[in-house]
């Protein structure tokens, strides 16, 4: 009797893998070509969108480092923390793969 529930099981738990990875496949297949077009349509528009983000992030790192008046007044520890920051991440960097 177990063995008839666990078999039961079994193969309705693999039959619902199936389909999920059936319908992973097709949903995949249906939005490749829509992000393709997007990107390919407005390249500029993409372009432009990235900078501004780059921008905006640089100039509000630039505004903390500015109200934190300990680091604003000592260019030298800010260089400091800069390096290290980069040191570390490229070791971490290295370290994972």
């Amino acid at each position: 009797m177990k063995k008839s529930i666990t078999q039961k099981t079994v193969k309705t738990i693999g039959g619902v893998e199936k389909t999920v990875e059936s319908v992973e496949k097709d949903v995949v297949a249906a939005m490749k070509p829509l992000q393709k077009t997007v990107l390919k349509r407005f390249p500029t528009f993409f372009a432009l969108l990235v900078t501004f983000g780059v921008a905006i992030t640089f100039l509000a790192f630039e505004r903390i480092v500015a109200d934190v008046n300990f680091i604003d007044e000592r260019p030298w520890l800010m260089l400091s923390i800069g390096i290290g920051v980069l040191t570390i991440t490229g070791t971490l960097y290295r370290k994972l793969g």
